[in-house]
């Protein structure tokens, strides 16, 4: 079925997208969330255009999980391993390691889906382009759009995917030379993107089609930007944010303990490390007992 974008009539010249995490996101799933920006806002709220991404696929996904079973494994094992290092040789670390992979590994199996990955980016560029549509038919044109997308964990990593591609990419008239279109603001909120991009070149030829993830392009991640005429690159990003918790391995923290191979670390990125507590964990155990039931309940584990 072909994506089927938002639209929203611009009250002003700014628009806001939200993109969800894991899990089957329906109407409602961003009322929290849209309520909360909102009131950070204040008054200034009522001059955006909301906009929320859903990407429904979810449940083909699961489907073409069970038949990646064998790929999967090898995936967990890359995590395991990296997390282990990361907490040192401790006896009471080795269930932790294993469920933050098991955890880790849910949030990132999508990698090794081609058609999964395609379909996502697909979707998330005709919304890219409605958001632009929009809001020249409210008469702000491409160069005055004031465009932001607030995204969380692995709606980061389809995020840093679809911007790439509409930066690339003649076709899709979102590149920030020639289209003139650019976005003022990108928060990520718990990004998995660099631990994509570890995970996925070690694992090497099980990743399908590795050429056609921007994420696994260059020597490290990077804006998306076009080339300008004379020299140098525009970036299509004015700023970009990344925020996460000490306590939050998506994130690429491990019991505070940052891991550069699965933080996100961008050039001229903003970094900001929320300082958790973990009110209703006691010890690694319980820790290790919790992200499992996140995977279980298919959502983000209660820490805050």
């Amino acid at each position: 079925m072909p994506p089927s974008p938002m639209t929203r009539s611009w009250p002003s010249d700014r628009a806001l997208l939200f993109v969800h995490g894991v899990g089957n996101a329906k109407p409602g799933y961003y009322a929290r969330l849209v309520g909360a920006v909102s009131a950070a806002l204040g008054a200034s709220a009522s001059e955006f255009a909301i906009y929320e991404l859903y990407y429904d696929v979810y449940n083909d996904w699961l489907e073409a999980k069970t038949g990646l079973a064998d790929k999967i494994a090898p995936l967990v094992g890359c995590i395991r391993a990296a997390v282990g290092r990361d907490q040192g040789s401790a006896t009471d670390a080795a269930e932790l390691a294993a469920s933050i992979a098991d955890y880790a590994g849910d949030v990132l199996w999508p990698v090794l889906s081609p058609s999964a990955r395609f379909i996502i980016r697909e979707a998330y560029l005709a919304q890219l382009k409605q958001i632009v549509l929009d809001g020249i038919r409210a008469g702000v044109d491409s160069p005055w759009q004031q465009l932001s997308i607030i995204c969380h964990s692995l709606g980061c990593f389809h995020t840093y995917e679809a911007l790439h591609a509409a930066a690339r990419s003649k076709a899709h008239k979102l590149q920030p030379v020639t289209d003139q279109v650019r976005f003022s603001n990108v928060i990520m909120m718990a990004s998995p993107t660099q631990m994509i991009r570890t995970v996925a070149e070690a694992l090497g030829p099980v990743v399908l089609m590795p050429e056609a993830m921007h994420t696994l392009e260059g020597s490290a991640l990077s804006i998306p930007s076009e080339a300008k005429v004379g020299g140098g690159q525009q970036l299509s990003v004015s700023r970009w944010v990344s925020l996460t918790g000490e306590l939050d391995p998506v994130g690429g923290y491990f019991f505070r303990r940052k891991a550069d191979w699965a933080y996100m670390d961008l050039p001229s990125q903003e970094s900001v490390i929320d300082r958790q507590s973990a009110l209703n964990v006691g010890s690694r155990a319980e820790l290790a007992a919790l992200l499992q039931s996140a995977v279980r309940e298919r959502e983000a584990p209660d820490i805050s």
